[in-house]
């Protein structure tokens, strides 16, 4: 395998155990409760005939830490079936379980992971003998695959059922009731909420399921609007409507006091808000500079889905392919058509503040938005629809073909949604809508470019006092949203491991308008925005991937109403008239098709790296300039490819030593709180599939198997050899990973390469803190320095990617598709041959394996 640069922690801390006894003392009643639990089940639904029915109850084993494999040991046991994997809250360290290190114990808190399984009795029977039996002999030896069951019960904290509580836990449910109940009062008799079901191995074990809980769902009144089922990523969900008197009881009562909620068959609950993104707010003016002037030739090689565009504004006439197989159009007056035009016009143009060469090829676009039925203004996801199934449906629809309709637009290759789901951000496991991008992504090689979502309504409060000075309401805003990052998470699908995220910083291409005193312009421009969702991702991965202008937003001055008031609230002002912001094509009644506005947020970030991976895709497909250079990459590799080149260009720049001292930052901690705020950076759009004469950069894409070793080099400019100046040496490598469904690891395998070595690249390693670069599917290494190189003339840098498994072993002859990416660069003051130097070393080499490319 590949050279190992750093040497792992010999004594990492070790989680403490209580003795087989102690557990004994704790467990005992817990596994007693759940066997008088299935007899009263049992009693209760077989009417008294006992030994005719064994009922199926979800069992939770709340475990400090995890048990490697555990889930596997559950299989052998008949009558149990895994389900899932969930985080928990890290808890406080006491006597029975706490971290020690060296022997010492350490005040660390505990992590929990939840491993959820369906059990009938008689399984539980036979958990409570092997429980037993360890008890009384700790060092006993199981029979095959039950070893890991030994490991389980030392680190169980608990053994319970899945309850009510847990069905809503995170999900947001309640306080989405009550505010809903608070603003309709008497006017609403129901409300709807999105069933997730546990989805089980067996199809008649599912259809039973759902015959039940529709069961349940009818006798209490209420209804089943729709209902989906995808098993490759073991989702199968039910929309529903239930009576506002069941709701009324949950509140009153709790959770339990509903039969619905106690129901075995689910796994969460959550309220029905459909995503929905408002209008401007403004009335669009007039702008005859809009016009879009270029030919468009081809087919589509990017998909919107989103709102439906008005098509025939000055700036998309002509350069969409509109597939609304749902007739949207006939119900969507053209006033209402905002979203979709601003994304069409932002990924055709760009910010209209500037003058862009439109894209070549015509947009395909999908609407799976619709006007809101109560608020003006507003778009929201087709009604009585699960959004899982609708852009599994619209993806399927795209690359196969609906029913007995081909392929929409066989050729796209990337797929743009500026979209988020605001009712959840990402807490404790990965969403549904993340775990089906993940899977379209490898199925179909398609880039998803998606946008991290907008916390437009979860406004930064400061501090009163800091209100009196837009500097010290700046510094304020940028401490208070650090401080809530929890809350303001990345928006679902954003949280996807195999799309790229992106996230908006302050910065738009249109002039700085005149404020007045009331409007405060708060961030430096560049600044990661307010209003941007933060990471990190799942299992700490990065996310937002990359960040990316996404429009200016400005801030009413508050005015605390008194001197008692602590904290005031930033409102953002409406600018959509004058800017600041990215002025976008909008629709306007009365036939005019040259209106304007100006728009912010991650939606805004995402349709502009969308319309930058289209140039990435020009240049991949345009192919080297000379017959003597290499091919590029086979066109299955660009969708990655592209992921690897965009992630490439980003950086921190400034913002790191910015956010590092206006946050007051622990050094020891900086990099990793960074990174979280970061990611991997601002992409620089200058440097998007282009090299310089000072900069060369090199391209490769592969496919890899468990266990392979792919050894890549980067020549060496002649012209840097011993010389103390600056340069950078920027190594990015993107795969689009097989994911695990129900685990909390979820990432099947891994794909990396060992970062270089300081004294191979005269530099240190910055930006993006070095544990979390490995954790998602775009590992990116930058390293900058000025210490001399000294090498030999034809000695080059080796790269040696790898794969291995993750969450779960590669099957023989699973291979995962790859892009690498890597570049070397100095001032164009110390020289100005590095592309030359390394092209020509590039001609003058001969390879016998997969090698990199030269870029254009």
């Amino acid at each position: 395998m590949g050279e190992r640069s750093r040497q792992p922690n010999r004594n990492p801390p070790r989680l403490a155990t209580p003795p087989a006894a102690r557990q004994g003392e704790r467990l005992t009643p817990q596994f007693q409760a759940l066997v008088q639990a299935f007899d009263a089940e049992r009693a209760v639904i077989s009417d008294g005939q006992v030994d005719e029915v064994d009922p199926e109850l979800v069992l939770v084993f709340d475990l400090a830490g995890s048990v490697q494999e555990f889930r596997n040991a559950i299989q052998y046991v008949e009558g149990l079936e895994f389900l899932s994997e969930f985080l928990d809250e890290d808890s406080e360290p006491d006597d029975d379980f706490h971290m020690s290190q060296q022997g010492t114990r350490t005040d660390r808190k505990v992590q929990h992971s939840l491993y959820l399984v369906m059990s009938n009795a008689t399984a539980v029977t036979q958990l409570v003998s092997l429980f037993q039996r360890w008890q009384e002999s700790p060092d006993i030896t199981f029979q095959r695959g039950l070893g890991r069951f030994k490991a389980a019960f030392s680190q169980l904290r608990a053994i319970r059922r899945w309850g009510a509580e847990d069905r809503i836990r995170d999900t947001g449910l309640l306080e989405v009731w009550r505010e809903r109940l608070a603003v309709a009062g008497q006017s609403i008799s129901t409300l709807p909420i999105e069933v997730e079901l546990w989805y089980r191995r067996n199809e008649q074990q599912r259809a039973s399921a759902e015959e039940s809980l529709t069961g349940l769902i009818v006798n209490a009144g209420g209804r089943v609007l729709n209902r989906a089922e995808i098993g490759e990523i073991g989702y199968h969900a039910l929309l529903a409507e239930i009576p506002v008197q069941q709701v009324s009881s949950i509140l009153r009562d709790g959770a339990s006091a509903v039969e619905l909620l106690n129901a075995d068959e689910i796994m969460f609950v959550s309220p029905y808000t459909p995503m929905s993104v408002a209008g401007p707010g403004a009335d669009p003016t007039s702008n005859t500079a809009v016009g879009g002037a270029g030919r468009v030739e081809g087919l589509p090689r990017i998909a919107l889905l989103d709102g439906l565009p008005y098509a025939n504004h000055d700036a998309l006439a002509g350069r969409l392919v509109i597939d609304d197989p749902d007739d949207l159009g006939i119900t969507y007056p053209v006033a209402a058509r905002h979203h979709g035009t601003a994304m069409a016009s932002l990924i055709l143009h760009g910010d209209l503040s500037r003058p862009n060469e439109p894209l070549r090829r015509p947009l395909y676009v999908r609407p799976i938005l619709q006007p809101h039925p109560v608020f003006a203004g507003h778009e929201v996801v087709l009604e009585n629809e699960l959004l899982t199934d609708l852009l599994h449906r619209a993806v399927r629809r795209i690359v196969e073909g609906d029913g007995s309709q081909p392929a929409a637009a066989p050729s796209v290759r990337v797929v743009n949604l500026s979209i988020g789901a605001e009712s959840r951000a990402l807490v404790r496991r990965m969403s549904p809508l993340g775990k089906l991008l993940d899977w379209l992504a490898v199925k179909y090689n398609l880039l998803f470019v998606v946008s991290a979502g907008n916390h437009f309504n979860s406004p930064v409060t400061i501090p009163a006092h800091a209100a009196r000075s837009a500097e010290t309401a700046a510094a304020e805003a940028v401490k208070a949203a650090r401080a809530t990052s929890r809350l303001r998470g990345i928006l679902p699908p954003g949280d996807a491991l195999n799309g790229l995220t992106v996230g908006a910083t302050h910065a738009d291409d249109g002039a700085d308008p005149a404020l007045p005193d009331s409007v405060w312009d708060l961030l430096a421009p560049g600044a990661p925005a307010l209003y941007s969702a933060v990471g990190p991702g799942v299992g700490r991965s990065i996310k937002p991937d990359i960040y990316n202008a996404g429009g200016r937003a400005l801030f009413e001055r508050p005015l605390p109403k008194d001197d008692t008031e602590d904290e005031v609230a930033l409102a953002f002002a409406r600018t959509g008239l004058s800017g600041p912001g990215m002025q976008v094509a909008a629709p306007k009644s009365g036939g005019v098709s040259d209106a304007t506005v100006f728009t912010y947020g991650t939606s805004n970030a995402a349709a502009l790296v969308t319309r930058e991976a289209d140039a990435v895709f020009e240049a991949l497909e345009r192919g080297p300039l000379a017959e003597e250079d290499f091919a590029f990459p086979d066109a299955l590799y660009h969708p990655v490819l592209a992921k690897a080149l965009l992630v490439h260009t980003s950086t921190w720049g400034d913002q790191e030593a910015h956010l590092r001292d206006l946050l007051a930052l622990d050094t020891n901690n900086a990099r990793r709180e960074l990174t979280a705020l970061l990611g991997y950076g601002s992409l620089r759009r200058e440097r998007v599939g282009t090299a310089a004469t000072n900069r060369a950069v090199l391209i490769a894409g592969g496919s890899i198997g468990r266990d392979q070793l792919h050894t890549y080099s980067i020549p060496l400019p002649v012209s840097l050899r011993a010389k103390a100046e600056w340069h950078r040496f920027t190594v990015t490598l993107a795969f689009f990973a097989p994911t695990v469904g129900q685990l909390t690891r979820y990432r099947g395998a891994k794909v990396f390469f060992e970062r270089l070595l300081d004294k191979d690249t005269g530099g240190s390693r910055i930006d993006a803190e070095h544990n979390a670069v490995r954790r998602g599917s775009v590992q990116h290494e930058v390293i900058e320095g000025a210490r001399a190189l000294v090498f030999n003339e034809g000695d080059a840098l080796p790269i040696r990617v790898e794969c291995m498994d993750d969450a779960q072993r590669l099957r023989a002859g699973e291979m995962i598709r790859y892009g690498l990416v890597a570049s070397v660069e100095t001032a164009i003051t110390t020289s100005a041959t590095i592309h030359d130097e390394v092209r020509t070393h590039l001609q003058a080499r001969a390879r016998t394996q997969a090698r990199p490319r030269l870029q254009q």
